[in-house]
């Protein structure tokens, strides 16, 4: 009886002890899902912030200092986008106009000033204050995808555009800039793509505009 007795205990011990192995190994396991689950989060995060877009911006030769407002524009800004012939050959044209149009209309919404997008400045309406004219010099569009499908093969994104700052109904000019958008292919998936480079030029463009218009 006693052998009978003793090999029962061992028994129970040892099922006792695998017992507690899979909890310690559910646990460990459960606590690097968790961890893996959390650096994929951080991941992805990190991949939609993506480095900042290196923009350089000066002043043209016909800027003119205006007196600041003291407070934003009444009526609704209008932006119309122009471009040289090669600019607007480009397959990617349509692509950059969009994304310029989200933007600037995403900036003067944040602004709480009225915007409108027109195709030439000859359907500006009657409510308008300001128009931004902008001439795309060139540039080379490089969507989100491309550059998380295709990484450096796809080239560096990059754009040269002139801004014009004109008031209206007096149709006379308050200021005047360059922008040059670069980024760096070798930034890799996180690297300042040109939806990305339109939208800091964007947030730009209206502060700046909402800031030095011509107060009336």
């Amino acid at each position: 009886m006693a052998p009978v007795i003793w090999r029962l205990v061992v028994s129970v011990r040892s099922s006792n002890m695998i017992a507690y192995v899979y909890q310690l190994a559910g646990n460990s396991y459960s606590h690097m899902h968790h961890f893996i689950q959390r650096l994929i989060l951080c991941l992805a995060i990190a991949c939609l912030a993506g480095c900042a877009a290196t923009v350089t911006q000066s002043p043209t030769a016909s800027s003119t200092v205006a007196t600041p407002r003291a407070q934003a524009p009444s009526g609704a800004l209008v932006a119309v986008v122009t471009g040289n012939q090669a600019a607007r050959s480009n397959t990617d044209w349509q692509s950059l106009l969009d994304d310029w149009q989200e933007y600037l209309a995403a900036s003067a919404e944040t602004a709480k000033v009225p915007f409108v997008f027109v195709e030439n400045e000859n359907t500006i309406p009657a409510n308008a204050s300001i128009l931004i004219r902008l001439t795309v010099n060139d540039f080379k569009y490089v969507s989100t995808a491309k550059r998380y499908l295709l990484g450096v093969m796809v080239g560096n994104a990059y754009m040269d555009v002139d801004a014009e700052y004109i008031d209206l109904p007096s149709k006379k000019p308050f200021g005047s800039k360059k922008f040059n958008t670069s980024s760096s292919a070798w930034e890799g998936i996180f690297s300042a793509v040109t939806p990305k480079q339109v939208r800091t030029v964007s947030e730009v463009i209206v502060k700046e505009v909402i800031s030095t218009a011509p107060a009336k």
